[in-house]
């Protein structure tokens, strides 16, 4: 039986709600670890360099400066995804993984889950 391989999650939320409801939630997955929670931007970089995740969890609104910078570092690192998830607009953004800049998905938390597990082969 072939496993697939566990999917590094950071939660860089600046709600410490939502950053813990999505850490019950992802630590239930069988292939998802959440790895850190940088508690603010200016660490996110640090901790990206450490922890290597395949995802990172952010809500909107950015700076135009932080969004330059996520831009920037997933032209270097295109494997790294990006993932906005804004409850006012009733869906997540993905950048990176492949992605077209802004691609807008509406999912359930199965979706949600799968999305992350699978990368963009949702179907």
């Amino acid at each position: 039986m072939c496993t697939m391989p566990t999917k590094r999650i950071m939660l860089a939320n600046r709600s410490r709600l939502l950053r813990e409801m999505l850490q019950h939630v992802l630590t239930k997955a069988e292939n998802l670890e959440v790895v850190q929670e940088p508690p603010d931007p200016e660490t996110l970089s640090a901790a990206l360099q450490r922890f290597d995740p395949e995802w990172v969890i952010l809500s909107p609104p950015l700076s135009s400066e932080e969004q330059n910078w996520i831009d920037a570092f997933v032209e270097v690192h295109p494997l790294v995804g990006f993932m906005f998830l804004s409850p006012a607009n009733g869906g997540i953004t993905i950048n990176g993984k492949g992605s077209q800049h802004g691609d807008r998905f509406n999912p359930s938390l199965k979706e949600f889950i799968h999305l992350l597990e699978h990368d963009l082969q949702h179907s």
